[in-house]
């Protein structure tokens, strides 16, 4: 049984009035988190430009297809891993292709429908929506399940759930928002890729609070959608990069520490300020994960941080056949850090894929 309640529900405990959100999971095995990243839900019947997408596109991202492509991809990871909590590191629509709100409202219906807490952040697509980033913070918000606060520092989605086990904090969960979006509706969500000064101080302020409240720091996980710069270093320091750019660990490259995943695409790194990682050592965090590189997934510890590439989720836009799913984050005690990552393939049948031969 999971028990969910924000700053608008009474609750006595010293850390109501800190965090956006308390997530009470009440259950003798341990908590279950699961990562979704880069559904990109694409509606073919909202093609806003003329030959933006090829035909075979238009037949196969139809809105008929949205289950086969997406929303059984997510049944199937929870059915598999039954989470407690799931958190979605960005691009949850396609939004060139949603400027009617549709495929949003249908994503939120679906994800309310699983009774599950979710929690979002917005990636580099999403608000390209002509419904406007207001207006989509809204939807997230009214859904019944969805934990979502726009927040009060730079973009849109910087907030904090203490998850507690067992009436325990156990965990905090910060997510942040790392802009991106060049194509936005809205001018003012213009901004590069990046996580700003105002943001690190809010996590920073944050993290200081619920340690006063709790009497201790609480461990916890950084989550949004554009990389930074550490996940690069992690690979290049540990000698992934080596021999080629490309690569699977275990495979290609020897493992080190427990890494795993795979890196199929070449990446850049949002920016951030100088005391990013030095903020985040001292808020207790040691876990941090992201999505937007449909084609890696390695998870590396690096300088006392796991950094996490979520496994792409669903279908739409590009992707690596058969490396589709989520990630399964245990919070476990006899795991590295404090928790055990998992990337969790979804088991359905592939739907169309519109730019590969119909013989494949």
């Amino acid at each position: 049984m999971t028990e969910i309640y924000g700053k608008s529900v009474p609750v006595s405990a010293p850390w109501e009035d800190i965090c956006d959100f308390c997530v009470n999971i009440r259950t003798d095995r341990p908590v279950r988190l699961l990562q979704l990243s880069d559904m990109q839900l694409i509606d073919a019947s909202q093609q806003r430009y003329p030959k933006r997408l090829n035909p075979n596109e238009i037949r196969d991202w139809c809105p008929e297809n949205v289950d086969i492509l997406c929303l059984d991809h997510i049944r199937s990871l929870v059915a598999q891993t039954d989470p407690d909590l799931i958190f979605i590191t960005g691009d949850v629509i396609y939004g060139e292709f949603d400027d009617s709100g549709r495929s949003l409202d249908l994503f939120c219906d679906f994800m309310d429908s699983l009774e599950i807490p979710w929690a979002p952040v917005f990636g580099n697509h999403d608000n390209e929506s002509f419904l406007g980033t207001a207006r989509q913070c809204e939807r997230f918000t009214e859904s019944r399940y969805c934990l979502f606060s726009r927040g009060n520092v730079s973009g849109n989605g910087n907030y904090s759930v203490l998850i507690l086990h067992n009436d325990v904090p156990v965990r905090v969960l910060y997510m942040l928002d790392s802009h991106g979006c060049g194509g936005a509706h809205d001018p003012c969500d213009r901004i590069p890729p990046s996580i700003h000064e105002t943001q690190v101080a809010w996590l920073a302020d944050t993290a200081t609070r619920i340690c006063s409240a709790c009497g201790h720091l609480v461990p916890a996980f950084a989550a949004f959608h554009i990389p930074c710069r550490e996940f690069h270093l992690a690979m290049e320091e540990k000698g992934y990069l080596s021999d080629s750019p490309f690569f699977v660990l275990g495979v290609d490259v020897q493992a080190k520490d427990g890494d795993f995943g795979c890196c199929h695409e070449h990446f850049g790194a949002c920016a951030t300020p100088n005391d990013f990682y030095d903020t985040l050592i001292s808020s207790g965090v040691n876990g941090v994960f992201a999505g937007h590189n449909h084609m890696i997934n390695t998870s590396i510890l690096f300088k006392g941080i796991r950094w996490t590439f979520g496994l792409k989720t669903g279908q739409y836009d590009y992707h690596a056949p058969g490396q589709l799913g989520g990630t399964l984050i245990t919070l476990d005690s006899s795991g590295p850090c404090g928790h055990r990552i998992t990337h969790v393939p979804a088991l359905v049948m592939y739907g169309p894929f519109p730019n590969l031969p119909r013989n494949l």
